[in-house]
């Protein structure tokens, strides 16, 4: 099947509608020529990505800019990332069930948010409206970058969890989280086990 996407393509999606969830990009741009997807408001709305198990997914799919949306409704991830240099920005990521926006263990990169509101995300302790983490193994030094955005009216959770490697948390509004507001837990060495055993194997 022909990729739909190429380096340096902008994708214009039409506000005041609905869109399914479930959307899955795997396709990467490149430093220089990053792909932007780009919610364009009519009547001053954005378009809304809707439902789906994450609603949103970017699949190893690197170097993209994504702004301009309102993503709801994913039943275990609203925005999942395991992709390295994304930028997420005018945003809102509302009403889903368990983590609003979740970086994975493994793959994960860089990720800048800039703002972006989240709220009614989370569930009980262990699902976070906003989880991150990166891989130090995939991509070593990598920067989880937050300005700008807005928390608040948590389901669930903390209101910030991160596992980076490094956290660059400024100029932000964080309240109303359910157990509590900004957890700094550091990189989980569980959780990208099999990339640990799978570096070690090459030294041998």
């Amino acid at each position: 099947m022909q990729p739909l996407l190429a380096p340096g393509d902008l994708v214009e999606v039409d506000g005041n509608a609905t869109y399914p969830g479930d959307i899955i990009l795997t396709r990467p741009g490149t430093v220089v020529n990053k792909i932007t997807i780009r919610g364009l408001r009519v009547n001053g709305l954005r378009p809304i990505l809707s439902g789906g198990t994450n609603t949103i997914e970017f699949r190893l799919s690197d170097h993209y800019v994504f702004e301009g949306f309102d993503v709801t409704g994913g039943s275990f991830r609203g925005i999942y990332h395991h992709a390295d240099d994304i930028t997420i920005r005018d945003t809102v990521v509302h009403d889903c069930p368990a983590h609003g926006i979740l970086g994975a263990d493994t793959d994960s990169g860089s990720l800048t948010l800039e703002y972006v509101e989240i709220y009614h995300c989370g569930n009980g302790t262990g699902q976070h409206p906003l989880y991150m983490a990166t891989d130090e193994f995939a991509h070593p030094g990598s920067v989880f970058r937050m300005q700008y955005c807005y928390l608040h009216d948590q389901n669930g959770g903390n209101n910030i969890k991160s596992r980076a490697e490094r956290n660059e948390i400024y100029y932000n509004w964080v309240s109303g989280g359910f157990y509590g507001e900004i957890e700094l837990i550091g990189p989980d060495p569980h959780g990208n086990k099999k990339v640990n055993d799978r570096h070690r194997a090459r030294r041998f």
